[in-house]
């Protein structure tokens, strides 16, 4: 299957993260099924927690000028991700592009959406932890399938990282999220269950 997808940018400095988590359908219907399911909860960014078995955090919707949205994302939408309660926030993203494409031809299809770091919609506070990264830091969601095979990934690209001021000690990842919890969320994303604690 291939691995690439045009929403996913060149990697140019910092750091790189690929995670996938892949299936086999019994048949074809099914697999269109389980691919509308995936990416339907791929847009329910409300319940990314709840999908990843993430119980620190929780991801809150919001619209271009900060109102929480309690609907399926949209491109220029933004997602906070707060400690779980909400007492403590921790980053803002934008989603910077959402591309559903057809491929008949090879029996595939394809829903990616790709996220970077942004300031805070509401306060515009540009000094925030994810807004200190590098502009051109993304993270990319593509869910593909072909025939009967279902590809949900992950792919971090140009992450410089940032360093907690009140901690004294650098992230783990620009998001907040180590490696098991983003495999976990794309796996839950993709086939519900499936996480790992």
């Amino acid at each position: 299957m291939p691995q690439y997808h045009y929403l996913i940018p060149e990697q140019q400095k910092g750091l790189e993260k690929n995670l996938e988590y892949a299936f086999v359908c019994d048949s074809t219907e099914e697999a269109e099924d389980c691919f509308v399911d995936a990416k339907e909860r791929l847009m329910d960014v409300n319940n990314w927690n709840k999908y990843g078995g993430i119980d620190e955090l929780e991801f809150k919707l919001s619209d271009s000028h900060g109102k929480e949205m309690h609907r399926h994302a949209r491109k220029s939408d933004h997602i906070k991700i707060a400690t779980e309660g909400g007492s403590g926030e921790l980053d803002w993203v934008a989603i910077e592009a959402i591309e559903y494409d057809d491929y008949p031809d090879q029996g595939m299809e394809t829903f990616g959406m790709r996220l970077h770091p942004s300031a805070d919609p509401v306060n515009k506070i540009e000094g925030s932890a994810a807004y200190s990264l590098a502009d051109n830091a993304t993270s990319t969601f593509v869910i593909l399938r072909r025939g009967k095979k279902l590809l949900a990934t992950y792919h971090g690209r140009n992450d410089g990282g940032y360093t907690d001021a009140t901690k004294g000690e650098g992230s783990q990842a620009w998001l907040g999220l180590t490696d098991l919890q983003w495999a976990n969320l794309i796996s839950g994303i993709a086939e519900p269950g499936m996480i790992k604690r």
